[in-house]
């Protein structure tokens, strides 16, 4: 018995050892899918940084504090009618008591000058991801991606249930990624437009997008190199509420929802196999939250945390003909610290942040900000 014990162990032990070889070895046919993947979560910090960089920590908590118009009394007296007091009108109406940026001290339009300037900001922002990734069967992956982004955004419009703003963004991805079976590196660019609609004197805002990209890949394996290319389009929506806790303390819940469409490359891999990959359909839903505060002196701080669940359809692989198992990817919590200062008409703000789950390392950026 002990004899058939042993025997049945050194088994065990071989088959889990020929499973690990075999996915290790397998690891590079699965490339395009990573690469897929890796553009969902490009996608997910590529629009959460193009909605946050069109506004400010100091927007949200004057917006959620500012007191609403009051309701105009249907009884005219006579006495106090500025239109009825012949030869003692006044001139010039009430100063409005926030202005477009200069509500916290630093230079600017006052958000009741009549001529508004076509632009509201420009601005250009870096942001650094460090990830380890994790795939089920896989070695963890070590992930580098850099984003640079540059986006400007026009002033705000007027419509009957509010105002509305524009913007559009473009940048460049920079990415590698390897474990001990593979390493891919990444370069591509992308361009997008976006809406906001505010509501509610701004407590309540609604962000729409529209974005797409390309991003060429490069993966070296023991075997040689593959080569292949992603083309992606998708569009998101991100509502957020701001609630005033006090005039410097604001709450602001958020929840995201977007949709990325990933075209995939066939080819033949240097290791001979021939490779069909179907386009991948990825989805995101994503809750959040920021608390804001402003410090003092016109510092700003921000702490906040999100939960991104991710959905994937299609994407299979096929290798020589037979369809191979999907590559599994789970969701990640993403929590972070940002801090701001206004300085004339510049802005800036910097950012470091905390992933962990499927995606689990650090992330950090800077954002500069010109205000018309």
């Amino acid at each position: 018995m002990k004899n058939i014990s042993i025997f049945a162990s050194s088994l065990l032990f071989l088959a889990s050892a020929i499973g690990n070889a075999s996915a290790k070895t397998s690891a590079h046919l699965y490339a395009n899918a990573i690469s897929a993947n890796n553009i969902a979560v490009m996608q997910h910090s590529i629009l959460s940084t193009a909605m946050n960089s069109g506004d400010r920590l100091s927007s949200a908590v004057h917006d959620a504090y500012a007191p609403q118009p009051k309701q105009a009394s249907k009884h005219i007296d006579k006495n106090t009618d500025p239109s009825k007091i012949y030869g003692r009108a006044p001139m010039y109406g009430t100063a409005p008591m926030y202005g477009e940026f200069n509500d916290d001290g630093s230079q600017g339009r006052s958000g009741g000058d009549g001529n508004q300037p076509t632009l509201g900001n420009i601005w250009i922002a870096w942001q650094h991801y460090g990830n380890d990734t994790k795939f089920d069967d896989m070695s963890r992956l070590d992930s580098n991606i850099d984003l640079v982004m540059l986006g400007l955004a026009g002033s705000k419009t007027a419509f009957s249930h509010g105002m509305t703003e524009w913007g559009i963004y473009t940048g460049y991805i920079g990415s590698d990624q390897e474990n001990d079976s593979l390493a891919i590196d990444e370069n591509g660019g992308y361009f997008g437009v976006y809406k906001k609609f505010i509501f509610d004197g701004g407590k309540f805002n609604i962000l729409s997008s529209l974005n797409g990209g390309v991003l060429s890949n490069s993966t070296e394996t023991t075997y040689g190199t593959d080569e292949y290319t992603n083309i992606w389009a998708g569009g998101a929506l991100n509502a957020t509420y701001n609630i005033a806790l006090d005039r410097t303390f604001t709450l602001q819940p958020a929840l995201y929802t977007g949709y990325t469409w990933i075209k995939s490359e066939n080819y033949t891999a240097t290791s001979g196999e021939v490779l069909k990959n179907d386009n991948f359909h990825m989805f995101e839903l994503t809750p959040a939250i920021r608390a804001i505060k402003h410090i003092g002196n016109g510092w700003y701080g921000a702490i906040g945390a999100k939960y991104a669940i991710l959905f994937a359809n299609g994407g299979d692989l096929d290798i020589n003909g037979i369809t191979a198992d999907e590559l599994e990817f789970d969701n990640f919590t993403e929590y972070g610290l940002t801090i701001e200062k206004t300085v004339d008409n510049f802005s800036i703000s910097a950012n470091i942040g905390r992933r962990e789950g499927a995606r689990d390392g650090w992330t950090g950026g800077l954002n500069l900000k010109y205000l018309f």
